[in-house]
């Protein structure tokens, strides 16, 4: 029910510098993939016929060409996506055009690494789609080599391998990123109000404004600042400064509507970010001065 993480993910990626590396590493796993084909086509035991010829040419183009986009700049998660289902693609097209069977099963292999890759970035939805895939892919080739050489057991053993590998390393990355996911958005709260902290506030925003997908949205933003917060320190101590910081949360939480982000800049600075009407934005504000 998760979903799609592709923006966090990537503004992880950007805030710890590790984008260009993710890139580089992406674009030459595509390059490597998009070779895959051509060999084949110049391999005595690959593709017959022009048209298995052609489909495996074909596929290689592709990857090569979703190869170039992570080299030259982080993708879209739109494009992301249209990455994915043209490795899907193309690891499919070279299973089937291959003579071999065998050599087809072991080739469904890859969409583990593709499932690795969605499990990253993208919802479950997707990753069930890739295992669907896988299955499907190594299931026909499995047969193709069960007619051609009788030998269930070794074809149930090898297809037995070909659906671990896309169960496990899948759904295992996919258990760890929804674990890490969790932890850091505890990790990015202020441990006294539960509100957002000031970097996790201005993700968040980010975040909002990525998924609305439109150009020139309006961000209606608020600023709470607390009166004469240091004399009610100093005089009744930190316990009902603290609770007077906890109170607010409370009231900003109350007062703001399921889509606002709100957050903690620190000390006694509060902020209420939203993207739906100023006109209503204004009410909230209201609302939150008299509470």
């Amino acid at each position: 029910q998760q979903t799609d993480q592709f923006d966090w993910f990537s503004s992880y990626l950007r805030d710890r510098d590790l984008q260009k590396l993710w890139r580089v590493a992406t674009g030459v796993f595509t390059l490597l993939l998009g070779a895959v084909p051509v060999m084949m086509v110049a391999s005595p035991a690959g593709p017959r016929g022009p048209v298995a010829i052609g489909a495996a040419i074909a596929a290689s183009l592709l990857a090569c060409t979703a190869a170039m986009l992570w080299l030259r700049r982080w993708p879209t998660r739109r494009q992301s996506l249209t990455y994915i289902a043209v490795c899907g693609a193309c690891i499919a097209t070279g299973c089937l055009v291959v003579p071999d069977p065998y050599g087809g099963l072991m080739g469904a292999t890859m969409f583990a690494a593709i499932g690795g890759f969605i499990a990253y970035f993208h919802a479950i939805a997707h990753v069930l789609a890739n295992f669907v895939l896988a299955v499907v892919i190594a299931a026909i080739t499995a047969t193709r080599w069960f007619v051609q050489t009788g030998d269930g057991w070794m074809v149930v053993a090898s297809l037995l391998l070909v659906l671990g590998l896309n169960i496990g390393v899948p759904f295992g990355i996919h258990t760890l990123v929804h674990s890490l996911h969790t932890d850091l958005r505890n990790s990015d709260r202020d441990p006294l109000t539960g509100l957002l902290n000031r970097r996790s506030f201005y993700n968040t925003v980010h975040e909002h404004l990525v998924a609305k997908q439109e150009v020139n949205v309006v961000v209606n933003v608020t600023m709470v600042d607390l009166d004469k917060f240091k004399r009610l320190n100093d005089s009744q101590g930190h316990a009902a400064g603290d609770a007077a910081l906890a109170g607010v949360a409370t009231v900003l939480a109350e007062c703001s509507g399921p889509g606002a982000v709100l957050g903690r800049l620190g000390g006694e600075e509060f902020v209420v970010a939203d993207l739906g009407a100023a006109s209503r934005h204004v009410s909230i504000a209201e609302r939150i001065r008299a509470g």
